[in-house]
């Protein structure tokens, strides 16, 4: 299942990194895109990842929130990123 998310809190290609790297640690995560400009990630994924996984992993991750999906519900979060 391919997925398209907004994310926000990402401000430089350190973000844009971290979460690429962490994203490709979730299990089931098969192939990830990130861009800074739009601030977006597509993710190739089993059918089991959930959007609270997602969500858990950027949050830690740098406290990165995702703003919406394409085909999924995903919830906004509030968050940082790398360089505050």
């Amino acid at each position: 299942m391919k997925q398209q998310i907004e994310i926000t809190g990402m401000t430089c290609g350190g973000c844009v990194k971290n979460v690429k790297d962490t994203l490709e640690q979730i299990e089931g995560v098969q192939t990830v895109e990130v861009s800074l400009n739009p601030p977006q990630a597509v993710i190739e994924a089993n059918e089991s990842i959930s959007s609270a996984q997602l969500i858990q992993a950027l949050a830690k991750a740098g406290g990165y929130s995702i703003t919406g999906a394409k085909g999924d519900d995903m919830q906004k979060k509030s968050g940082g990123s790398c360089c505050s």
